[in-house]
């Protein structure tokens, strides 16, 4: 994929994770704070100039047409084996045994693990380890970070402490299903900065810019989507619960702001 060369030729990846809060000061000085629980990840990715453009005309093609913009990736942080360090598992349990984990349950910022069919000693994960449910199909999308150190033991539901609160997705249980370490976990992201390129000589392409990208969230048992209206008989915009009627004869439809919960 187009988006994963340009990954594994970066320069540098700039990682950040930090959580999205909202403040209030009161009048008597009192600070608050609020956060959303949900710690998206988002990337800034630097790109050196020696791609050749006689090379890379695909990649270019893919990342300026609307698949570059609009659709999901599917990227790994360690596509390129000069890279594994990034997303390196820390634990002691052998890959075969990880194969033998199962998930099940979640809550909050904890992933319930059931270890009884694996062998081994030492530590299941390290604290800053990468952790993924793959669920009851087999396709849930969030990758997570541990936030202590879990000692491995065969007990039949090890708690596992993770950075940001676990994210449901439509049709997928956590109660069933393995799970992926280390450089095995994936991001889905969409690009939302995309930098112009130049083609320079002698072959080289050059950008103008680093490529942004942010990571997908798709929670919960409906996404949003383009819905159009009659003008003359008006109409009612449902997404979940949340309502918003048309007038008859509208001219413009002010600014609707739904939130929807992880």
């Amino acid at each position: 994929m187009s988006l994963q060369t340009i990954i594994d030729n970066a320069t540098y990846v700039e990682v950040d994770r930090r959580e999205q809060y909202g403040s209030t000061m009161s009048r008597s000085g009192v600070y608050k704070t609020a956060d959303r629980n949900v710690r998206v990840y988002s990337f800034k990715v630097g790109m050196h100039d020696g791609l050749k453009y006689s090379e890379n005309r695909g990649v270019l093609e893919d990342l300026y047409s609307a698949t570059g913009s609009t659709l999901e990736a599917n990227i790994s942080l360690n596509n390129n084996s000069g890279m594994n360090y990034l997303t390196a598992y820390q634990g002691d349990i052998e890959s075969a045994q990880i194969n033998n984990i199962t998930m099940v349950g979640s809550s909050g910022r904890e992933l319930y693990m059931n270890c009884s069919g694996a062998t081994g000693s030492g530590y299941l994960f390290k604290k800053g380890d990468f952790v993924q449910p793959e669920g009851n199909v087999g396709g849930y999308r969030y990758p997570y970070q541990v936030t202590s150190d879990v000692t491995f033991s065969t007990s039949s539901n090890v708690t596992i402490p993770v950075h940001r609160g676990i994210l449901s997705q439509n049709a997928v249980s956590l109660t069933s299903g393995g799970i992926k370490v280390g450089n095995d976990v994936r991001w889905k992201v969409k690009i939302s900065n995309l930098p112009k390129y130049t083609i320079a000589p002698y072959d080289r392409i050059e950008f103008s810019d680093d490529f942004e990208l942010v990571e997908v969230l798709k929670t919960g048992a409906v996404d949003l989507q383009t819905l159009s209206f009659d003008p003359g008989t008006g109409g009612t915009l449902s997404i979940g619960s949340v309502q918003y009627t048309t007038p008859v004869n509208y001219e413009y439809i002010d600014t609707v702001k739904i939130v929807l919960g992880p």
